[in-house]
C-alpha cells in the first residue's frame, strides 16, 4: 500500500471512473481542504481537490494524461501545461473520505 501525506480516498463512482488509474483508491492531494473550481465548461463551480502531481507515478501520469486527452479530444501536452500552471482537480463528489498521515475524516 502506497503511504501519502495528504490523500483523498475514491468512493464507488471515483472507482469507477479513476481506479484503473488509482488501484489501492487513494489519490495524494495538496490538501485536504477543498477549493471552488470550474470544470469542463460548467457554469457553476464545483467543489475540487487538487492533486499531488508530483507524487503520482510516471505511469499514473501518463495514465491521467491519457485518460484526460481521450475525454477531452486536447492534447497531452496542452493538458500536461495547465496542470503544472494550475494544478488537477478531483470532484469532491467522487471522494469518500480524505485524510493526513495523522487522521483520516469521512465526507
Amino acid at each position: 500500500m502506497v503511504n501519502h501525506r495528504t490523500w483523498a480516498r475514491l468512493n464507488f463512482e471515483g472507482k469507477k471512473e479513476w481506479g484503473d488509474v488509482f488501484q489501492e483508491g487513494k489519490v495524494p492531494v495538496q490538501s485536504i481542504a477543498t477549493q471552488q473550481a470550474k470544470l469542463g465548461g460548467n457554469k457553476d463551480p464545483e467543489s475540487v481537490f487538487t492533486v499531488d502531481w508530483k507524487e503520482l507515478t510516471q505511469w499514473q501520469q501518463e495514465a491521467v494524461l491519457d485518460k484526460l486527452s481521450q475525454r477531452s479530444g486536447v492534447a497531452k501536452e496542452a493538458i500536461l501545461k495547465d496542470i503544472l500552471k494550475v494544478g488537477l482537480p478531483l470532484r469532491r463528489n467522487l471522494i469518500v473520505s480524505c485524510g493526513t498521515s495523522q487522521v483520516e475524516l469521512f465526507l
